[in-house]
């Protein structure tokens, strides 16, 4: 009987565990710091990754939106981070990404 109630508590506590990584956004927008002269404007996110899979594929897709909704910067820094490393005060990104766009005359 012991057995039977650990077994069904491990089972659930699994479940939950699972359910809650599956529930997790693939990333999260830590912070977007900008800065610039009259002719720059540069841009530098620091991103939490959760999911890893599909890397250049989410580095795109933060590219988009980041664009979308901000408008295109001189130079765009993209800083991700795994989220146990983050927590350390002194981590470093596992990749960066530094995108330029030529300035539109």
């Amino acid at each position: 009987m012991k057995r039977k109630i650990i077994t069904a508590i491990t089972v659930l506590s699994l479940l939950t565990v699972i359910y809650g990584y599956l529930h997790l956004p693939d990333y999260y927008i830590l912070n977007s710091m900008s800065f610039g002269t009259q002719d720059t404007h540069d841009t530098q996110l620091k991103v939490i990754v959760y999911k890893c899979w599909g890397i250049n594929d989410m580095i795109r897709e933060i590219e988009s939106e980041h664009n979308r909704v901000n408008g295109v910067p001189t130079t765009l820094e993209i800083k991700l981070y795994y989220p146990s490393y983050f927590l350390q005060g002194d981590s470093k990104p596992f990749k960066t990404v530094t995108l330029r766009y030529k300035k539109k005359e």
